[in-house]
Order: C-alpha cells, then sequence, then structure tokens
C-alpha cells in the first residue's frame, strides 16, 4: 500500500511515520511517498519516496522566491509534476492513503488522478474545517468523493461532513505518541528545562505547543494568564501571525516576566525539554478536530487543557486526564488556570500519568493499524 504524505515534516509527517510502521508490522508492505528532504526515520517494511520538491527558504534560491512571493507558485507546479511518478507507485498499490494535503485544489487534482488508476483511495484529512478566510470546499468536495473511505479521530468530525461523506467517514482515534516523546530528550531533568525557561520554583508553566496561529487561542491564553498571577506562559512553534496579533499583551505590564516565546520549528530535542518544564499543555483552540498536540502531551506525562471545542473533550477526561473548559472563553480559561495553579504540580503530574495510560490504552498504533487494516481490506476487497 502507498501512504501519501507530501510535508516531509512536523505533526501529518510523525503521524505517518507511526502509521507506517505499525503497518509494516502488520504485515503490510508499505510505501511512503512524501517530500524530498523529508526528516523520516529508516523503517524496517517501509520504502520512503523522496518526490514532492518545497521551497522553504532554507537556501538563497528558496529565499529570493519567497521574497518574491512566488513559492506557492513554484510549489503548485512542482508538486502536480510530482504527481506522476506518484502515479507509477499507485498503480501497483492495492490501497492508496493520503494523509492531509497541502493545497486543497492540488488535493483534488491528486484524487482524481489517483482514481483514473483504479486503485481504491483512503484520506485522512485530519481536519474536516478549513482555516483561513477563504475556503476550498468544491475542492474537498471533490475529493470526498474521489475516496472510497475518509477516516476521521473524532466523531464530532462526523457532523462536520455532508451527509454523502459522514455515510462512507470511519472513525479511528489518532495515534498515542508516547514513542515520539521517548525520542526527543529522553529523561530531561524539569527542574533544569524550569530554570532554562526562568520559572520560580512554585510558578506554574503553561505551554502552548505547535505552529502559533490565531485559531489555536493565543489571544484567549494571554488573556486568561494576565489575570491569574504565579502562571508562566510559554509559546513554543512556527508563527503563522498569532504573534503579532497579540503584539500588545505581550507588551502587557500584568505579563511582565511571565511570557516566554520560543519562535520557530521546535526540534525534537528542545520540544522535550519544553515539555519537561511544562506542569500543563493548553489548547484553547478556537476549532479543532483531534489533536498531535495533546497526544504527544499525553506521551510526555503532561495533562491538557481545552476548550470544549470539536473533538477534544472526546481524548480529555474532565477531572482525571486534564481539564475542561466549561466555556470556550478567557475568563472561563483563567477560572481554570487559578484552579490548575491552586491544586499544584502532584496534581499535574497525576493526571499526565493518566492521560499517558489512557492515551496508551485507547490509541495505541498496533490497534490503529488493525483497524485501518481492515477498513483497507474491505475496500480492496470490494
Amino acid at each position: 500500500m502507498v501512504l501519501v504524505e507530501e510535508g516531509g515534516v512536523g505533526g501529518v509527517a510523525d503521524y505517518t511515520a507511526e502509521l507506517a510502521a505499525a503497518l509494516a508490522r502488520a504485515g503490510w508492505a508499505v510505501d511512503v511517498a512524501t517530500a524530498r528532504d523529508h526528516s523520516y526515520p529508516p523503517m524496517s517494511g517501509v520504502t520512503l519516496h523522496g518526490l514532492f520538491p518545497y521551497v522553504r527558504g532554507r537556501t538563497s534560491l528558496g529565499r529570493a522566491i519567497r521574497r518574491a512571493r512566488l513559492s506557492k507558485a513554484v510549489n503548485g507546479v512542482t508538486h502536480a509534476a510530482a504527481d506522476l511518478p506518484l502515479l507509477a507507485l499507485v498503480r501497483s498499490a492495492d490501497v492508496v492513503h493520503v494523509q492531509g494535503g497541502e493545497w486543497p485544489p492540488l488535493g483534488a487534482l491528486q484524487a482524481l488522478l489517483v482514481r483514473a488508476t483504479g486503485t481504491p483511495l483512503v484520506w485522512t484529512p485530519h481536519n474536516t474545517f478549513e482555516r483561513g478566510a477563504r475556503g476550498y470546499a468544491r475542492s474537498r468536495a471533490l475529493t470526498d468523493r474521489c475516496a472510497a473511505r475518509l477516516v476521521i479521530h473524532a466523531e464530532h468530525d462526523r457532523g462536520a461532513l455532508p451527509p454523502a461523506t459522514a455515510a462512507k467517514a470511519v472513525v479511528i482515534p489518532h495515534g498515542e505518541y508516547g514513542g515520539l516523546a521517548r525520542r526527543g530528550a529522553p529523561g530531561a531533568d524539569p527542574d533544569a528545562a524550569r530554570a532554562e525557561l526562568g520559572a520560580a520554583p512554585g510558578e506554574l508553566v503553561v505551554l502552548l505547543f505547535g505552529q502559533l496561529r490565531s485559531d489555536k487561542g493565543v489571544r484567549d491564553l494571554l488573556l486568561a494568564a494576565a489575570e491569574v498571577p504565579g502562571v508562566r506562559i510559554v509559546l513554543a512553534g512556527e508563527d503563522k501571525g498569532a504573534l503579532a496579533e497579540v503584539a500588545d499583551l505581550r507588551a502587557d505590564a500584568r505579563l511582565a516576566g511571565r511570557l516566554v516565546v520560543r519562535e520557530g520549528f521546535v526540534p525534537a530535542e528542545e520540544a522535550g525539554r519544553l515539555f519537561a518544564a511544562a506542569d500543563v499543555a493548553a489548547l484553547p483552540y478556537r476549532q479543532a478536530s483531534a489533536s498531535g498536540v495533546l497526544l504527544l502531551a499525553s506521551g510526555y506525562g503532561r495533562p491538557a487543557v481545552v476548550y470544549p471545542v470539536g473533538g477534544l473533550p472526546e481524548y480529555v477526561a474532565d477531572g482525571e486526564t486534564g481539564w475542561v473548559c466549561p466555556r470556550a472563553e478567557p475568563d472561563a480559561l483563567a477560572g481554570v488556570l487559578r484552579e490548575i495553579a491552586a491544586a499544584g504540580r502532584e496534581t499535574c503530574r497525576a493526571r499526565g500519568a493518566a492521560a499517558r495510560a489512557l492515551a496508551d490504552e485507547r490509541c495505541s498504533w498496533d490497534a490503529i493499524a488493525r483497524r485501518t487494516s481492515a477498513l483497507y481490506a474491505e475496500i480492496a476487497g470490494a
């Protein structure tokens, strides 16, 4: 079977690597089609194909293309061209499984090409909503029609799909990231990691990790923290516009000395130290399906505080493995932060351990591979 994941780095790539390895253990011969400069590790039973070129700004040429605002056009053309060698893989496969996607119109073109080969297509969109002002409903609808099945990660997501698409959607949980956590600064000393962030001994360290976008609730978290003394906020990830949107709060006197920003892609070792320092991970997302960051926090044994949005409450047992805010509002989040601060680090550690145990039980990759294999066998047989 062929797994298609074009980015090569980041959360969807981490997910695809774990799924590919588990499917190989289940007996599948797995080909992964991904970016030319991917970060996948070697995996037994998995063949990696670097097909998709990227302009990422890592070279002088790439930076020049980005300055000219041509990277989207260049990436679009090169990705469309990469569909030709992809189809050579697809024709010999029993099933093709696309993970996420880059630009939705290109995803729709790719889905049409795969469908033309007659090889069944499975699509895991990872999000059932569109980010940004401009939506691509027609492109997503075309990809939906081309797919024999959609894999979604939360029952909530079914209600966000058109009826015909929802009928062929299958809920398979997002996999746990305990293995990923163990590979990122294993055994990092929490006290030393906290000292790196300037955290005082009694301070509650709250980590918002991953891409810093407006829909991730960065503003809500800072508004809430401004009302709760003794809380240190850490924002870590590649900025996607959120930092400019909270420039006023970054200068707010109430947060002086309590806000740490680590902007840019966070490598695994640094991520391990950040989670070691954190008492709780914050996910005050305005829209969500499931969340790899939530599973990563569980893998590090850290509880999460989430808004009651999308599929997030399906992954957090309120009062046991974390905290679910009563409302998706900064004042509600501030109330929960006060509760967490009063409960203390021991309560955070206990809930974090429970979160890791729950993820291991419900979201093991081998169990996910068995369910995914059954889905492949069903559609390949059909």
